[in-house]
């Protein structure tokens, strides 16, 4: 079949089963009322609230007379009671009176929908993304006298690439060219403190695995180092925490970024139920936030350490971790 044929066919079948519609939610400076698009009862509604619950919480906890912003972010959740995930992208935006409305764009689907195993998820997560992206760069045309609802209704976004074998291969061979040596020089880190940080780390995995009802309230903040591609740093994490997630029945929620990979940062992922207070992690106020267990600080000293220390990691920072397996014994 020709181009023309292959995009008659396209035009008249309707939407792929592997697309789902674009839906968004947000304030914009343009406009007093929310910007809602494909916020249909269920999963959509449950999310805009949740962003809506989560946004008031963290504006009424603020102490500081000068509040934080809201960061450019990726965000995937199952909410509470829900079968779909909510792949998101959220961007900093204000209302017509300079209130902060984060404006955010979504898609609801089954995991599945997205891969048969978290590499594959995460692969088409990230191509979700790009196409978030492009729709957020949209947002200049309507300065131009462009309507919201005009430019974004009935579109749909793919979720899983063609090549997503080859993206996956990708992921993985960037996550192994990470050295333990290099990442942790990346945050300054002598052999000391090197050492500190992986027996620190040892140890949680034990506390995690011996202590049965520690997933159902797992949140972590996981340390990005610069210099390295966030989403093969994540590919190493998820991959860590992928068995203990699986053993209790969870499929984590994940926080993290959105930008370069220049400065030090952190991507937050949980197998306990998501809350509204965790609104906080997409803020400037990230740092400040409590309910998340941050595996770039060491909760002990190193003369507690004795003869425990398991040295610092050195090879692939991922088979370092892979040493340490979080899959609870049967």
């Amino acid at each position: 079949m020709g181009l023309v044929g292959q995009f008659l066919g396209k035009l008249f079948a309707g939407p792929s089963r592997n697309d789902s519609p674009l839906r968004a939610y947000g304030k914009l400076p343009l406009y007093a009322e929310y910007r809602r698009l494909e916020v249909a009862p269920g999963t959509p509604t449950a999310f805009s609230r949740w962003l809506d619950e989560g946004r008031l919480a963290w504006v009424k906890s603020s102490t500081d007379q000068h509040h934080g912003t809201t960061k450019a972010t990726r965000i995937v959740v199952r909410l509470p009671d829900a079968k779909e995930l909510v792949v998101a992208a959220l961007w900093d935006s204000r209302d017509s009176l300079g209130r902060i409305f984060p404006i955010t764009f979504f898609v609801v689907c089954p995991p599945e929908a997205l891969g048969d195993d978290y590499l594959q998820r995460w692969a088409s997560i990230q191509y979700v993304q790009e196409s978030f992206d492009h729709c957020y760069g949209e947002l200049s045309r309507l300065g131009q006298g462009g309507d919201f609802y005009k430019l974004y209704e009935k579109r749909t976004i793919p979720l899983k690439p063609d090549d997503l074998a080859a993206r996956v291969d990708k992921l993985l061979e960037q996550s192994r060219q990470i050295a333990a040596e290099d990442w942790l020089a990346a945050f300054d880190y002598r052999e000391a403190e090197a050492s500190i940080w992986a027996s620190s780390l040892v140890r949680r995995a034990e506390r995690w695995l011996t202590q049965p009802a520690t997933p159902a309230s797992l949140a972590v903040s996981c340390p990005l180092a610069p210099g390295f591609p966030y989403d093969a740093q994540a590919v190493m994490w998820l991959g860590w925490l992928d068995n203990l997630g699986k053993a209790n029945g969870r499929v984590p929620w994940v926080i993290w970024p959105s930008g370069s990979s220049l400065a030090p940062a952190a991507m937050h992922i949980g197998l306990r139920d998501p809350m509204p207070d965790d609104f906080q992690l997409f803020t400037t106020d990230a740092s400040k936030y409590g309910f998340v267990e941050n595996l770039g600080r060491s909760p002990i000293s190193p003369e507690s350490l004795g003869s425990g220390s398991a040295g610092p990691p050195t090879g692939p920072l991922a088979d370092w971790l892979a040493r340490y397996p979080l899959k609870p014994a049967s």
